[in-house]
Formats: C-alpha cells, sequence, structure tokens
C-alpha cells in the first residue's frame, strides 16, 4: 500500500483494486491508505460509489479524470456501480492519476472482473492467520487477551473487521477488565457493534433470503442447501434465487458442496436476532421433525485407510489441545471427501462430542445421525453413537426426547450396561424429574450410575454422574452427591479430554453451594469455569456462571453477581444449548431483589412463575425458593403471586410424598402466610438446606418480634447459620430485618463481632502488613486475605486500613 501511494506521488499512476466480501475490512484498508496518502502532501478525491453515479453523477470523480497533477481517487464501493468502474478504466491511461477502489468483486460481476485482471493490481482482502489476529487484538487492547477473550476474538474468523467491532464493542459497552498488561472479557453477550454490523446487511435482503438466512443459523455454522430447503417445506431449485442473494451479501461463503457462515460471530448475530419463542421451535424442528441424513458420496478422490485414521487422530489433538472450531473444521473437510466407512463412522461420532462440548447439540444429532447410516458401525460404537445422539436431543429439545429414551428403556433381551441404555435412563431420570416426578427421577439416576457403560466411552457420559449428583444435592444428600463428583474420575475420551473433569467439578460447585460451603464451591466453580473455557467447553459455562453468582449474592458482591448474570444470559443467547437448570432463572431474581429492591424482583418474579416448568423447576432445586417467592409477594402485597406459588409448592409437596426437601418447602411457605409459629418452628427444624434453615429462623424472628416476642435464640441460629456459609450479605440482612441495634458497645462491641481469625487478620493489617505479608505468616493465601478483609471492612463499618488500625490500636491491651 505503501508503494502504491509513492508511486501516485511521482506522476506514475496506476490502478489498485481492494477486493473482498462484505465486512471484510475494505473500507477500514481504504481509509487507511487515503490518510498515507495524505500524509505524504498527495490530493485525495475520495468517493463512494451508489448505483450509476461514478461517472457522470459523481462531480469530484469527473474533476479527478481531468487534472494535471498527481491525484488519488479512492472509491469504495464500487462494485455498486460495476456500468461506472467498465467507463472509468479505459480514461485512465496516460494520466497522472491513480485509483484505489474497494469492492466486492463477486457482486461487480464478471465483465468487471476480466477488465480489472487487465488493467489493475487486486489486492484479495479475507481471513488472516492466528498470527495477525494476535497482532491486530494486541493493538486494539493494548494489552494481551486472555484466553476467554482469545476465544471470543477467533468467532470473528480472521475477519479484521469483525474483529475490530468486536473489541470496539466490548470496551464501549464496558466488557474489558485490564490486570497486570492482561485484558479479560467481563461479560458474555454479543456487543451492539457486531450485532449492527450484521443486522444492516440482513435487514437489505428479501424476506424469502432472510428466512434462508435465519433457518440456515439454526441449522449449523456449515450445511446442505438441501438440509435447509427441507426445513422449509422448499426445493433446492425454488431457493437458488435467495441463495445468490445472501451470497453477494457475504453473510455465506460456499465451501465444498456445502454453504458456511463465514464465521461464529456471525452466525451468532443471526441467532440472536430470531425472537426466542421461534428460535425454540426451529431447534427443535432441527433436532426432531428432519429426517435422518445420508452419507453423499463426492467427486473427490478417497483417502487412502491410514491417511484417515491419521486425520481422526488429528481431530482428536486438535481437541484435546481446546481448539475446537480447528478440529470441527478438519473433521468436515476429510468427511467431505471419501473415507472409508470405518473412519467415516469413528470420525462422526468423535466430532459429534466436539459439537456438544461446543454447544451445539442439532449439529451432534446431525454427525450421530451419519454415523447411525453406515451399515459397518455395529457393537459398542453404534451403541454409543446412539446415546450421543439421545442426549444431543435431550439438551436441544428437552421434555420432546421422552417417548425415545423410554422406547430405549423398554427393549428385551439386552444388556443394561449398552451405552445407549444408561444414557436412556439418565435422560429419563432428568425428564421425570423436571416434571416433577422426584420417585421416577431418583430411581432412574439411581440405575444410571449403577450401569457403568462398556466399551468406547466419550466426556458426555460424565452427564450421568452429574444429573444425579444434583438431583441428590437438591434433596439434602450432600454427601453421597459429593461422593459421585468428587477427584479426577475416569477421561476416557481423548478428544475433549478434559470434558468430564470440568462437568465435575461445576456439578461439585453446585453441590457445595446448596451444602453452604460457600468458598469451596466459588473455588470449585472457578477450576471448571477456567477449565472449560481452556478447553472450549461452552456447553458447562452457563452452569458454572450460576454458581459464581450465588455465592457473589451472598457475599454482598452485587456487581460480580451482575457480571456473571449478564455472562451466562449471553451464553444462553448465543448458543444451542446448556446443562438444563433452574438456576438461570433464580440467581437473577435473587439479584434482581439484592440491586432494585422487592418491587423490582416482583415483577420479575411474576415473569417466571407464569412458566409452570421454570416455576417448578425452581422449586424442585431450591428448597428456599418457594419461601422467598412468598415471603416476596407478601411484602409487595401480591396474593395472587403468593397463591400462585403456594399452589405449585402444595402440589409438588402431594405428588411427591416422603420427598423432605418438597415438602418442608412447602410447609415453611404456607406457615408465612398463615403467620403460624409452630408450623415454622417444624420447618426450621426439617430443612437440611443451610440457606434454607437460615431464612426459616429469620422469619421465626420476624413473626416473634410481631407478637411482641423475643426471637434472640433463633436470631442466634440464624446468624451462626449464615456467617458458618461466609454469607455476609445474609448477616446483614438479617440485622436489619431483626431491628437488632449493635454496637452498642462501641470499638469494643464491634471487635467481638469479628471471628477469631478475621481477628487475627485484622491486628496483622492494622499494624501495616500487606495481604501478601498477612497470608505469609497466617499460613494462607492472598486471596483469602483479601475476602475476609472485606467481610472484616464491613462488619466493622469502615472502608480503610487508616480505620482498622486505629482500632487494631485501641484492641492491642486486651489482648496483651
Amino acid at each position: 500500500m505503501r508503494r502504491f501511494i509513492q508511486a501516485a506521488d511521482t506522476r506514475a499512476g496506476g490502478v489498485l483494486i481492494i477486493d473482498g466480501p462484505p465486512v471484510s475490512g475494505k473500507t477500514l484498508l481504504l481509509h487507511e491508505a487515503v490518510r498515507l496518502a495524505r500524509e505524504h502532501g498527495l490530493p485525495v478525491v475520495h468517493v463512494a460509489a451508489t448505483t450509476g453515479d461514478l461517472l457522470g453523477g459523481s462531480t469530484d470523480a469527473d474533476a479527478a479524470l481531468v487534472a494535471d497533477h498527481p491525484l488519488l481517487l479512492a472509491v469504495d464501493h464500487a462494485h455498486l456501480d460495476p456500468a461506472g468502474v467498465l467507463a472509468l478504466l479505459p480514461r485512465l491511461r496516460d494520466r497522472p492519476l491513480s485509483v484505489l477502489m474497494a469492492m466486492n468483486g463477486t457482486a461487480a460481476g464478471p465483465e468487471v472482473h476480466r477488465a480489472v485482471a487487465a488493467l489493475a493490481e487486486v489486492v484479495v482482502v479475507g481471513p488472516v492467520d492466528d498470527t495477525v489476529v494476535d497482532g491486530i487484538a494486541h493493538r486494539l487492547l493494548g494489552a494481551t487477551p486472555h484466553a476467554d477473550l482469545r476465544a471470543l476474538i477467533a468467532g470473528a474468523g480472521g475477519n479484521p473487521r469483525l474483529i475490530t467491532e468486536l473489541i470496539e464493542g466490548l470496551r464501549e459497552e464496558g466488557q474489558l477488565e485490564f490486570r497486570g498488561g492482561v485484558a479479560h472479557v467481563r461479560g458474555g453477550w454479543l456487543p451492539q457493534r457486531v450485532a449492527a454490523l450484521v443486522r444492516d446487511r440482513v435487514d437489505v435482503l428479501s424476506a424469502k433470503a432472510t428466512q434462508l438466512l435465519r433457518v440456515a443459523a439454526v441449522v449449523g455454522r456449515s450445511f446442505l442447501l438441501h438440509d435447509v430447503a427441507t426445513m422449509m417445506s422448499e426445493t433446492t431449485a425454488s431457493l437458488l434465487l435467495a441463495v445468490d442473494e445472501v451470497l453477494q451479501s457475504g453473510l455465506l461463503v460456499p465451501v465444498h458442496d456445502r454453504l458456511e457462515f463465514p464465521s461464529d460471530l456471525v452466525r451468532r448475530a443471526v441467532v440472536e436476532s430470531i425472537p426466542r419463542s421461534i428460535l425454540h421451535a426451529l431447534r427443535h424442528d432441527v433436532a426432531v421433525l428432519r429426517p435422518p441424513f445420508t452419507v453423499e458420496p463426492t467427486a473427490h478422490a478417497p483417502l487412502p485407510g491410514d491417511a484417515g485414521s491419521d486425520v481422526v487422530q488429528g481431530v482428536r489433538t486438535l481437541a484435546a489441545g481446546g481448539r475446537l472450531g480447528s478440529a470441527i473444521a478438519l473433521a468436515r473437510e476429510t468427511l467431505a471427501q471419501r473415507v472409508s466407512p470405518t473412519v467415516a463412522a469413528e470420525l462422526h461420532c468423535v466430532l459429534a462430542g466436539i459439537l456438544l462440548a461446543d454447544g451445539r447439540p442439532g449439529d451432534a444429532v446431525i454427525e450421530t445421525d451419519h454415523a447411525l447410516t453406515i451399515p459397518s458401525l455395529i457393537g459398542p460404537l453404534r451403541g454409543l453413537a446412539s446415546a450421543g445422539r439421545l442426549l444431543s436431543l435431550y439438551f436441544a429439545t428437552g421434555s420432546r426426547v421422552r417417548e425415545h429414551a423410554l422406547s430405549l428403556l423398554t427393549i428385551r433381551d439386552r444388556d443394561p450396561s449398552d451405552a445407549d441404555a444408561v444414557m436412556a435412563a439418565t435422560v429419563h431420570s432428568c425428564l421425570e424429574w423436571n416434571a416433577g416426578n422426584l420417585a421416577e427421577g431418583v430411581y432412574w439416576g439411581r440405575e444410571s450410575v449403577k450401569w457403568q457403560p462398556t466399551g468406547p466411552s466419550a466426556w458426555w457420559f460424565s452427564h450421568t454422574p452429574v444429573a444425579y449428583a444434583l438431583k441428590l444435592a437438591a434433596l439434602g444428600d450432600f454427601e453421597d452427591a459429593e461422593e459421585l463428583v468428587a477427584g479426577d474420575g475416569p477421561d476416557t475420551d481423548d478428544a475433549v479430554t478434559s470434558g468430564a473433569r470440568a462437568a465435575r467439578l461445576i456439578a461439585r460447585s453446585r453441590v457445595l453451594v446448596q451444602a453452604g460451603r460457600l468458598t469451596e464451591a466459588h473455588a470449585s466453580a472457578r477450576a471448571g469455569l477456567a477449565m472449560a473455557h481452556d478447553r472450549g467447553l461452552r456447553l458447562l459455562v452457563p452452569l458454572a456462571s450460576t454458581v459464581l453468582g450465588t455465592v457473589a449474592i451472598h457475599r454482598g458482591e452485587y456487581e460480580v453477581a451482575a457480571e456473571h448474570v449478564r455472562r451466562y444470559r449471553g451464553d444462553l443467547a448465543g448458543g444451542e444449548a446448556v446443562l438444563h437448570s433452574g438456576q438461570y432463572d433464580w440467581v437473577e431474581l435473587l439479584l434482581a431483589f439484592a440491586q432494585g429492591g422487592p418491587a423490582r424482583a416482583a415483577e420479575l418474579a411474576r415473569e417466571r412463575v407464569a412458566d409452570q416448568n421454570s416455576l417448578r423447576r425452581m422449586l424442585i432445586e431450591e428448597p428456599g425458593a418457594a419461601p422467598w417467592l412468598v415471603r416476596l409477594a407478601l411484602t409487595v402485597g401480591d396474593s395472587r403471586l403468593a397463591t400462585a406459588v403456594l399452589v405449585a409448592a402444595d402440589d409438588l409437596a402431594a405428588n411427591n410424598p416422603g420427598y423432605g426437601s418438597v415438602s418442608v418447602s412447602a410447609a415453611h411457605a404456607r406457615a408465612l402466610v398463615d403467620r403460624d409459629v409452630d408450623a415454622l418452628l417444624v420447618a426450621a427444624g426439617r430443612h437440611r438446606h443451610p440457606w434454607a434453615k437460615g431464612c426459616a429462623n429469620a422469619d421465626l424472628v420476624a413473626l416473634y418480634g410481631e407478637r411482641g416476642e423475643d426471637g434472640e435464640t433463633h436470631l442466634a441460629v440464624a446468624r451462626r447459620i449464615f456467617e458458618r456459609m461466609g454469607a455476609e450479605a445474609e448477616v446483614a440482612r438479617l440485622v436489619a430485618r431483626s431491628g437488632v441495634v449493635e454496637d452498642a458497645g462501641g470499638a469494643v462491641g464491634e471487635w467481638e463481632r469479628l471471628s477469631e481469625p478475621e481477628q487475627d487478620i485484622a491486628m496483622l493489617v492494622g499494624a501495616g502488613l500487606t495481604n501478601r505479608q498477612v497470608a505469609k505468616q497466617l499460613f494462607l493465601s492472598p486471596h483469602t486475605v483479601n475476602y475476609h478483609l472485606r467481610g472484616i471492612f464491613r462488619k466493622l463499618g469502615i472502608n480503610s486500613r487508616v480505620e482498622l488500625a486505629r482500632m487494631a490500636h485501641e484492641q492491642a491491651p486486651s489482648r496483651s
């Protein structure tokens, strides 16, 4: 580019074409060239072509053609006026004029292509490699991108324009955080700049082309046109004009016999533009209604058998290194050629597991369908493909896979340890549990962990113990639940090597939250989340974010919690599947209350309670949810909300006799409405979940207060529970609700509120030691010291180390 500008400045003239698809950075490159020319003192005429105005309609362009001095004519969007381009090029001979054009050569047409090739130098703008991407990111950020941010940037597919808009959008929306020269992404949602960039391209498409694009986005990153036509009840021929239109927009590109989105970000932006209700229906159609696919032969030469095996290992190696996108691309490129049926079957199965880890169950179903149509796929590998298809269908469609799971469980004369039988038991257990049939859910969950599948396995089989552990934790069986997900366990998948371990870590963090062990839960969730991000396991990320959000809310770190909620809502919007959970709604409710008060929380609760499936899932997973919702409804005076929750809780308890978690939850909620102290005393004694038990005791304090009686005993019990949990915000809320006036003893009374470890830390910090020095002296981590220090400040009502030093000095005589 610099050489071209220098030549233009010496009357050498010439034509340079920047050719590339839409949103590829052509305009950015053109503007950079204009800037360089002006820095050299070269006069510039800069025009943007529109249909039919390049010559005759543009006074500036006409004037440039008659100039007798060196001049640069820069034309953007030249493809919009191909006739003008054809008329302009012959008039450039023997002129001191240099022309720089940015165009989409495909849209300009073959005649322009031929003319340009004869008279101009062409620079094709396309995806850049990883080294260039890193350079762009580092220049825009002024820092090294963290692995999380690097993975998000990789979704731009090497498109410089998309990378630029993504990073600038993240910066504008406050989604970037810089620590120690490293840029971290704080949110998980798509910046408006990226969404708008893609939306501008979609909005100019015809209705048919827009429909094709949206259906294609749900089908997958790469797809056969025939599959989309089937989904649209169209023939391939009837879609040709719409296909040409979308290809010219650059929103899809042809790759061999398939069409593809040029990047994950483009596809995600299209998916996010679809209303949620329509998106859910489309995903159901993709996963269930579409007929099985056949493996179509291609004109490519067959790969040698040993080469096919090498490719399978190469796909596994790429996935094991966290490069899921590269693994998927290699697998699909290989499958587009003629490989042996054995290699094809294995490759389809490996690819399905990778796609599921990437949060794309619809695509995973397609790969297992491909595998199951291969006659040579027999024995354990066929069972594995069938199991993977069932789990992928469950994640994609939920309850619509019920009949299929049940049919696999009722086949006679089969080994219960077959992979598809184990997965059928797991899926059936989850469906029954979510439907409110706890006994069936527990029975099939218990059976599923008894039946260890034989033969080949995959990372996603970790869902069997994980799903059962989460059920046990909801029932209050914390020890058994933790045992199911404790330790490293077997990792038999040599492609998604860390999938099972990450799933167990995240599930364990959820168990620990329900057991009231917040510090351990936080550590386990962070470890699982880091592993999931490092290995590209998008399926697991949202649930880990709910755990971190819950811990932050109980600690009073509401901005941190809000970040986690924004992140998992972004993940849910952008992905195709998640581990099904009521936590996504529940954590959002808790945060709405903490940040917006009862009125905002009640507004959101009415929306969530209106969805019976969502409400039932929350009540099953959180024994404290029904009382919390009723307490909220009573606070804002919404009897309809209170009644809706009570009816759902009572029905759940009545339909599940013998399950104490739901019966005590219903009894607790009913006692609040009836203001029944005796019933509430019983509920407080029966709760097995620490947070729910602490809330029940706090409710007793309030009821005794209404009677003018002393609730000091229950205040002490509730406070002890919340303090053991490390739930500082719950302690503060308890004190505020109880109306107890604390700190009457001045500094000494305040100091006594600190636990003994907190007092030790406070004395050392007050003496002038840094967090790292305190950590070394007390054999703790600096993070733990910092965590305790926040609690100390909150309990003492202070904001600085200076104030803490003063109070510590006052305590010194009493501790000597």
